[in-house]
């Protein structure tokens, strides 16, 4: 195996040049800091509130009072119910 030396400022840099060059870090947004941001459509905004509404109705039906699942029961589960519960509420 080859002897490599190098020094702890030679590393530091090399090491700050490959962390850069990776993707964002989290939470750290790609685009400009100046872009417009698109506005959400009112059928969007609607629909993201009937499916909060219908999670708290199909966790209420497939918890304990506890806040535990029901046996057999799963967040899969929860999640599927919640989005047939607001296909149902989307209809009325």
């Amino acid at each position: 195996m080859a002897d490599v030396t190098m020094s702890l400022e030679e590393y530091e840099t090399m090491r700050a040049m490959i962390m850069n060059q990776g993707s964002p870090a989290p939470g750290q947004t790609t685009l400009p800091a100046n872009s417009p941001t698109k506005k959400r459509s009112r059928t969007a905004r609607a629909s993201d509130k009937l499916l909060s509404k219908a999670f708290k109705m199909a966790n209420t039906r497939y918890r304990l009072k506890n806040g535990q699942l029901r046996v057999g029961r799963t967040q899969a589960d929860i999640a599927r119910l919640a989005q047939k519960l607001r296909k149902q509420m989307s209809k009325k």
